[in-house]
């Protein structure tokens, strides 16, 4: 499924890398870091007081008008029938001077993927995000028509983006405001019609900051039929904002889908300490609705209010 505005404005894609959910590509793997010298081990320090950015809404004006820069910096996820394209690189990013901080920069010379507070990992791919694809279009009966979606964790927008292109109105966060500007808003255009841009953009919000902010920011009507997140529960200091979302933002016969590996070796998260902390609600079901057959144990959670 590919849009026609991907085979005009992907014309300079023709001969760059193309990646598959089975971890092959015609340069490398899927899951390779962007960050091309960054590992993938999290950088967090539980004796450290965290100072966790404020929500903004950040509004999609001036990146309309100018895609032809972010072609460049593009690349395709391919999910079995589903192509999505999405910015990949950072060099915009470190070529802007419009930011004081540049997390990606910091990221870069701590050489980590996550930097607790600063910078949250979004401009990666993580590998759950190609688990709920493929569950997405294996049960059809999630319907995304007219549905409040919220890509929550965002990074660069591949599971909203999907929910978009299925005709959902959507809402997009993500911590870092650089990846909300210059990565996910940019991939999300680059997946709607040219003539069409305008428009489909307004069905879509675009919020950066900390969680616990985020929620209390949205207006009290801001209420999602489906709730999308992959690889955020590596860090259990987050398990209450990320719950108190669900919470506060689930419609009452919506559902959340939180796809992570079993177990975060060396951070502490990990599902079963999540399903423990959301049975502690006592508001919220908790089911395992998928699992990975080999390698890195990964799983799919279904959350909905009891």
């Amino acid at each position: 499924m590919v849009h026609a505005s991907l085979v005009n404005a992907f014309t300079l894609l023709l001969k760059a890398p193309t990646s598959y959910l089975d971890g092959t590509s015609d340069a490398g793997n899927l899951f390779t870091n962007p960050l091309t010298n960054l590992t993938t081990t999290p950088h967090l320090n539980e004796h450290e007081e965290i100072k966790w950015f404020e929500c903004e809404e950040i509004i999609p004006d001036k990146q309309i008008n100018n895609l032809d820069d972010v072609v460049v910096h593009a690349k395709m996820f391919i999910c079995e029938d589903i192509d999505i394209g999405h910015v990949s690189s950072c060099d915009k990013l470190f070529s802007s001077g419009d930011y004081k901080f540049n997390a990606l920069e910091l990221a870069e010379k701590e050489h980590s993927d996550l930097i607790a507070g600063k910078y949250e990992g979004g401009l990666k791919v993580w590998e759950c995000t190609s688990d709920v694809i493929k569950y997405l279009l294996d049960n059809t009966d999630i319907n995304f028509k007219g549905a409040k979606v919220l890509d929550l964790g965002c990074g660069v927008g591949i599971l909203g983006i999907y929910a978009l292109l299925h005709d959902s109105i959507v809402t997009f966060q993500d911590y870092n405001k650089e990846i909300i500007e210059c990565v996910t808003i940019p991939s999300v255009l680059l997946n709607i019609e040219n003539e069409q841009r305008e428009e489909v953009i307004k069905k879509c919000k675009f919020y950066s900051g900390d969680w616990a902010s985020f929620d209390k920011k949205l207006a009290n009507t801001d209420i999602y039929d489906i709730i999308l997140t992959s690889e955020t529960i590596y860090n259990e200091k987050n398990y209450e904002k990320l719950t108190n979302i669900f919470l506060n933002r689930l419609s009452k016969d919506g559902s959340a889908y939180v796809a992570a590996k079993t177990c975060y070796f060396g951070v502490g998260g990990g599902m079963r300490q999540f399903e423990t902390y959301i049975q502690k609600t006592g508001s919220l079901n908790s089911e395992v609705v998928w699992k990975s057959s080999g390698g890195i144990q990964r799983e799919i959670l279904k959350i909905k209010r009891i």
